[in-house]
């Protein structure tokens, strides 16, 4: 039975910049909020008020930070245990912001009065689509990987967390342009996921390959279409392989992330192909009727009929995933998990 995201969270997916996009069985996409609107304070009724518009005394912001940057939530599913937990930045204009250097501190917000630090770590930038240009052949043609904008991008933290409730980050960072400012922000954190985690076994679904269908556009939108249709997740698993799978959809993603997370990903299948097995799963079986792949439905679409995307699945030979990363998620992310199931790692032995 699947969980259900708070409809608090599915809003957030809904930002042009939060990387995650939502969709239903009846619209391709829904409003934009500004950006400010969702950074500075909490994000749903119910967070303590200590995070809504005052900084914790256990982790002051210096006056000089306050009221430089926003922090923008890039994810929807945060559950008890480890987690890629990933965030924008914008500055005061809602201006995306790449290039920069964060660290976010995470406190426990069980007690609104007393806003308790649990641990601070730097952030990894990832930018999908970001760097030099390069030109990638595939079966059907050609295209073009990098020249996106460099302010694009994502900041990931992995973070445990130990129980669930209202939890709050603070994102102290520098710009690329020397600004130096701080933010914070209040999030839930459930039980248990939504979409599938680390630690679960893997959906070993019987997925459409190029070899189901009379025309490789049937399951991939992008132009070209990708080389990651050869495999069905169930054979994979059934044979003892890693497997790596994307669920994107190229030509509809409104926050246009989900062709560089291919590309990305298509990166790391160059290095590691001959150990793991990479698979595509494009979000639609047809897009003008609304109608979502079957497998797409098997992981990511909720009772409600929504789902986020673009998601990266890494999954061990056990058949059990290893990791997971949600929004806009690069090499530099990426690739060390699929290096680590590459070499035997499993989730029990990471």
């Amino acid at each position: 039975m699947k969980r259900t995201l708070p409809l608090l969270l599915l809003s957030i997916t809904t930002l042009m910049f939060a990387v995650a996009c939502s969709k239903d069985g009846n619209a391709n996409s829904g409003t934009t909020p500004s950006a400010s609107t969702m950074t500075g304070s909490a994000t749903g009724s119910g967070t303590p008020d200590a995070f809504k518009t005052s900084v914790p005394a256990s982790d002051p912001i210096p006056p000089d930070q306050l009221g430089k940057i926003n922090v923008v939530l890039a994810g929807v599913d945060y559950h008890v245990g480890q987690n890629n937990f990933v965030f924008g930045i914008t500055n005061l204009k809602d201006e995306p912001q790449g290039g920069a250097k964060a660290r976010a501190t995470f406190f426990d917000l069980r007690d609104p009065k007393n806003p308790k630090p649990v641990g601070s770590f730097d952030a990894v930038e990832s930018a999908p689509g970001v760097g030099p240009v390069v030109t990638h052949q595939h079966e059907d043609g050609e295209h073009v990987h990098g020249g996106q904008d460099d302010n694009r991008v994502g900041y990931y933290v992995d973070f445990t967390f130990p129980h669930d409730g209202f939890w709050g980050v603070v994102v102290s960072a520098t710009l690329k342009d020397g600004t130096e400012g701080a933010a914070d922000i209040g999030f839930n954190v459930g039980k248990e996921a939504v979409f599938p985690q680390p630690g679960e076994k893997a959906i070993a679904s019987d997925n459409l390959t190029k070899n189901d269908v009379k025309d490789i556009r049937e399951i991939d939108s992008g132009d070209p279409p990708n080389d990651m249709h050869d495999v069905k997740i169930k054979d994979a698993i059934a044979a003892g392989r890693p497997v790596v799978v994307v669920f994107s959809t190229p030509a509809y993603c409104t926050s246009r992330f989900c062709g560089p997370v291919n590309e990305e990903v298509e990166s790391v299948m160059d290095l590691y192909k001959d150990k793991v097995d990479f698979v595509h799963i494009e979000i639609w079986r047809n897009f003008e009727t609304k109608e979502f792949n079957p497998t797409v439905r098997e992981w990511l679409v909720q009772a409600n009929g929504s789902l986020t995307e673009p998601w990266v699945y890494v999954i061990g030979k056990d058949g059990i995933i290893y990791d997971r990363f949600e929004g806009p998620a690069g090499k530099v992310v990426i690739e060390p998990a699929v290096k680590a199931v590459a070499e035997g790692k499993t989730f029990a032995t990471r």
